[in-house]
């Protein structure tokens, strides 16, 4: 039998804490962090993201021994929102990419964390969906949808699991910074998340390919408790962050004031009173 028949006919409709499912995420889909060298092609002083990692650096006080979750991992060092911390602040955490031949330049580049050539999925149960693998533009497709594109040599199948699932087969419900970049199912992913049994600290969402809306977006996540700290737009990034209040009540501030990215990719300071204004 195969994977995917496996996981289509066995997992489908298992709750995301299933024994079954966890164990099988464990053993069959996680990737070990690798011991061999780092084999970058930019070198591990770059930061490739684009801004994200500066701010959410500071809001968590230049946190060392952090745990984070990329989904849209991509290759690993282009747009990585986490590579940052996982050299310069000695995270661990896991990197999940569903696009194969996206998978295989992640897996050269000898990252220090597991991988999944998986995606998270938009429901609360494992699932096999259609994945279009448009490099960087990779996508869950809908076959229902009028505008799908059938046969197509840019099209595979691939496996999502809930974000929870993933946890507690790596053994943590807490996240500290969890980059989500999916490519329009945004939304869905976080609509699906147990907040009450998981603790995310702060979130870049990329908003701009969402049916749903930003303000939905922002709505959605303000009703989990969030707070909606900024905007990032850059030639290749629309992302929204997201904080815990209990993080920025945390927050190393100086002089009563809190990090923002300005146009050059540095930080700049502005008060809490105009944030929360």
């Amino acid at each position: 039998m195969s994977v995917i028949a496996f996981i289509s006919t066995d997992f489908m409709g298992l709750d995301a804490d299933d024994p079954r499912l966890i164990d099988y995420i464990r053993q069959h889909v996680i990737v070990p962090p690798s011991t061999e060298p780092y084999n970058l092609y930019y070198g591990i002083n770059h930061d490739p993201s684009d801004g994200q990692a500066k701010v959410v650096d500071e809001l968590l006080n230049h946190k060392r021994n952090g745990f984070y979750v990329e989904s849209g991992g991509y290759t690993g060092e282009v747009v990585s929102n986490t590579l940052f911390f996982e050299i310069k602040r000695n995270w661990t955490g896991i990197l999940i990419e569903p696009n194969p031949r996206n998978f295989e330049k992640l897996l050269s580049r000898k990252r220090k964390v597991h991988l999944a050539k998986a995606c998270i999925g938009e429901t609360k149960s494992a699932d096999k969906v259609v994945f279009s693998n448009k490099k960087s533009m990779g996508k869950i497709l809908n076959p229902q949808d009028p505008n799908y594109p059938g046969e197509s040599l840019d099209l595979s199948s691939a496996k999502c699991f809930p974000l929870y699932s993933f946890l507690l087969a790596l053994g943590t419900t807490t996240v500290d910074y969890f980059s989500l970049d999916v490519e329009s199912s945004e939304y869905k992913v976080l609509q699906s998340i147990p907040w009450d049994k998981i603790d995310i600290k702060t979130l870049s969402v990329e908003y701009n390919l969402i049916p749903e809306g930003m303000p939905a977006l922002i709505d959605l996540m303000k009703s989990k408790g969030y707070i909606y700290y900024m905007k990032i737009i850059r030639p290749y990034t629309h992302d929204l962050i997201f904080v815990k209040p209990e993080v920025l009540d945390h927050t190393r501030v100086q002089y009563g004031e809190l990090p923002i990215l300005d146009v050059n990719n540095t930080i700049s300071w502005m008060t809490r009173s105009n944030l929360e204004s």
